[in-house]
């Protein structure tokens, strides 16, 4: 059974969505819960446990998400902003994006990447139909870039925060057009699965109930898991399975004092 993210929110509303029910989304319906997006900075530390049991840590991986109004002015978005310090400190990324606030409809995209003592840009803007290198944009890489598509795709790399806006449920089954933006995969449809619940220790030891989201990236096997805390849908933990056999792992880190008191009370 096919259900559209519109349908899917007056079903919910009305209390008769089966949990084993196929959603299929669609980018610009109301996401359900997009009130969980509210403005926060999340750490999480990520590493690899090899084939043979040794761990190798990568990076911090930092998420900071505003609610304002973008710098060239209209209406309220979603501000997300992301930076990977490389563990041996040789690589930073940082990746800039905004969204339409209440349906994460994907608007613009800027990475930049500084290593070896050089900067590389690249930046996106989206629309339903197409999606365009910014040429506005001072050193973009992909201003030339052009991808038509036949159908709106989310942001691929924000799939934590889309997945924290959906009724999460055992048994239930979102299917999701994402797009990595610039990567050689072309978009797609990938179906994320509420395997059940689970509980898992969070950053200050403490049992989380969480919901365990599954998906196997078309690849006819499972491939990531994420445990999403039930009382706010925030990943708590990701693994993620490597062609080579290793395992990758993200991990909540407890929030820095900047985070909860402000950087000038931390001074103090």
């Amino acid at each position: 059974m096919r259900f559209s993210f519109a349908v899917l929110l007056i079903a919910l509303l009305g209390g008769c969505v089966p949990a084993s029910t196929d959603i299929h989304l669609e980018v610009g319906q109301p996401l359900v819960q997009s009130s969980l997006l509210e403005a926060s900075t999340h750490r999480y530390v990520r590493y690899l446990v090899t084939t043979d049991g040794a761990r190798k840590l990568l990076d911090i991986w930092s998420r900071r998400l505003t609610v304002e109004v973008p710098p060239a002015g209209g209406q309220r978005a979603i501000h997300i902003h992301q930076r990977w310090d490389r563990a041996d400190g040789t690589r930073v990324l940082a990746q800039d994006s905004w969204f339409e606030e209440g349906t994460l409809r994907p608007l613009t995209h800027v990475q930049r990447v500084d290593q070896d003592g050089k900067a590389t840009i690249s930046g996106f803007r989206f629309t339903d139909r197409e999606i365009v290198g910014m040429k506005d944009l001072t050193g973009n890489r992909q201003a030339d870039f052009k991808l038509d598509q036949d159908e709106a795709h989310f942001n691929f790399i924000y799939d934590q925060e889309l997945l924290q806006t959906l009724p999460l449920t055992g048994g239930r089954q979102f299917v999701i057009p994402f797009y990595d933006p610039g990567a050689d995969r072309a978009p797609n449809r990938y179906k994320f699965v509420v395997a059940g619940s689970a509980r898992v220790r969070g950053p200050d030891g403490k049992s989380i109930d969480c919901w365990l989201v599954t998906t196997d990236y078309n690849k006819g096997k499972i491939k990531a898991r994420f445990w999403l805390a039930k009382r706010n849908q925030i990943v708590i933990r990701e693994e993620r399975y490597l062609d080579d056999g290793s395992l990758l792992l993200k991990a909540l880190l407890p929030p820095e004092p900047s985070d909860e008191w402000g950087p000038d009370e931390y001074r103090r």
